[in-house]
């Protein structure tokens, strides 16, 4: 029987090698904030700057590459047609998102 083996057995040469540590147990998680009461614990200005992506996606304007709005699609003009002369541009869906 070599060293190892007798460690294991409990002779305690190698103090607590094949025994485990206590694991504690995990804790509740926190429910997770919904979207309205993250909005109200914003403060004003990041507030309005919510309400006007909402606002510029209801309008369906089209976005370029850093953000910046390049125009809004109207009878004349539609979005699909803006979105081909501008590469890599994109419309935001209702609650803020990219398609």
């Amino acid at each position: 029987m070599g060293l190892f083996g007798a460690a294991k057995r409990g002779l305690g040469m190698l103090g607590r090698m094949g025994k485990k540590k206590p694991t504690p147990k995990p804790s509740k998680p926190e429910p997770r904030m919904g979207s309205k009461e993250w909005f109200d614990k914003q403060d004003p200005f990041v507030r309005n700057k919510v309400l006007s992506i909402r606002a510029s996606a209801k309008r369906g304007d089209v976005h370029g590459r850093g953000g910046n709005i390049i125009a809004t699609p109207h009878k004349e003009r539609s979005a699909k047609t803006i979105m081909k002369r501008h590469k890599g541009s994109y419309q935001l869906h209702p609650k803020g998102g990219k398609k």
